[in-house]
């Protein structure tokens, strides 16, 4: 019987790995920064460039693109835009992460309108990650809002969902978020590189999942208020290298945006001379790290048309991109290995989307097939 057991409980943390293979198509046209891609309902692609293209259609099958908007301040143009968040009625929420707005763009692929999610009682706009069905809005108060409204520790994040039109506020969960820095006296990265954090993402029919990661356990929460909590999810413990520090603080410095010059007070990627290697190892040398990693990324998690959901496993430095699958009871059921180098970047209906990067720094989109069950 306790082999039996035993048996059962190896299984149980052994889910089976599938591999992607090579990608059913690769976009003919390359891209610079790709930060957000969407599947439309007619099988194309909405794509957000932060550095190059702006917002633009990619077509598949005649290899094309359509710009959408261009680039300024007005009210249906961008800076630097970023994620991608499915709407009902097959609009788009687009981060506008320049202009630190968000806009909407409409079934007809055209922007409707910009605006500053602005909750009651804050003074400040923040972005929404997801919307549901009717329209209201998931994000996270961050942890420096946090003092101000109820003295909460610095790493704590408060999840909330907003009905603009109600303009109700609820509180969903409260998770760890990032640890702030101890030293603060000289410029880098604000958070702890590599230090633990719970990780979050919400459906189009309400439901929230969290991601713990004292034990990485994965918890639902349904649009009742109920929730499911699955067994934790085996991972091993693994040291920080230097070479993990300056990879990430490499990541951070390229995505990282400082007030423009202009007199719009507009946000800008950083300067090259602050992209050399020499800065790049200068900020790492210092930069508080924990010393171990944690089980997963912190990357927000992607929720697959079958209403499952995956999480970037943390994995050795150059090693394969690797994603957890969790159903609707908190538990693992399988993983997806991606392709070395590859970099997955959403889930549609039809088809997943990653991102490749050559040696000239160019990036390129690549289309895959579901890996069968």
């Amino acid at each position: 019987m306790i082999a039996l057991l035993l048996a059962l409980q190896t299984t149980a943390q052994s889910p089976v790995v599938r591999d992607l293979g090579a990608p059913d198509r690769t976009f003919p046209i390359d891209f610079t920064q790709i930060r957000g891609a969407r599947e439309l309902s007619d099988g194309r692609v909405l794509v957000s460039d932060r550095l190059d293209k702006g917002v633009v259609v990619a077509d598949f099958a005649r290899g094309t693109i359509t710009s959408i908007g261009r680039t300024g301040s007005g009210p249906t143009e961008y800076r630097m835009p970023t994620t991608l968040s499915p709407m009902p009625g097959d609009s788009t929420l687009l981060s506008d992460e320049g202009n630190q707005r968000l806009a909407v763009i409409g079934p007809d692929l055209r922007i409707h309108r910009s605006f500053n999610l602005i909750l009651p009682g804050f003074g400040v706009g923040l972005g929404a990650r997801f919307v549901d069905q009717r329209g209201r809005f998931y994000l996270q108060i961050p942890g420096w809002a946090n003092g101000p409204r109820g003295g909460l520790p610095g790493d704590t994040i408060v999840v909330v969902r907003y009905d603009a039109k109600a303009q109700r506020v609820d509180t969903l969960a409260r998770i760890k978020g990032s640890t702030p820095r101890k030293n603060t006296m000289r410029p880098g990265i604000p958070y702890v590189l590599f230090a633990s954090q719970d990780v979050w993402a919400a459906t189009t029919d309400g439901r929230l999942a969290v991601v713990r990661s004292g034990d990485y356990r994965i918890e639902w929460r349904d649009a009742e208020g109920r929730v499911t909590s699955g067994r934790p999810v085996p991972f091993d413990r693994r040291p920080v290298t230097f070479d993990d520090r300056m990879d990430h603080t490499r990541r951070f410095m390229q995505g990282t945006s400082i007030s423009g010059k202009g007199p719009d007070g507009t946000l800008s990627p950083l300067p090259a001379e602050m992209l050399l290697d020499a800065r790049i190892r200068e900020v790492a040398e210092y930069q508080e790290h924990a010393e171990m990693h944690a089980p997963f990324n912190a990357v927000t998690p992607h929720i697959a048309p079958d209403g499952s959901l995956w999480i970037e496993r943390s994995v050795r430095l150059n090693a394969p991109q690797t994603w957890d699958i969790v159903g609707a009871d908190g538990n693992l059921t399988s993983r997806v290995q991606m392709p070395r180098g590859r970099r997955l970047m959403s889930l549609g209906a039809k088809w997943l989307y990653a991102v490749s990067t050559d040696e000239d720094g160019l990036q390129h989109l690549e289309r895959y097939n579901y890996p069968k069950r």
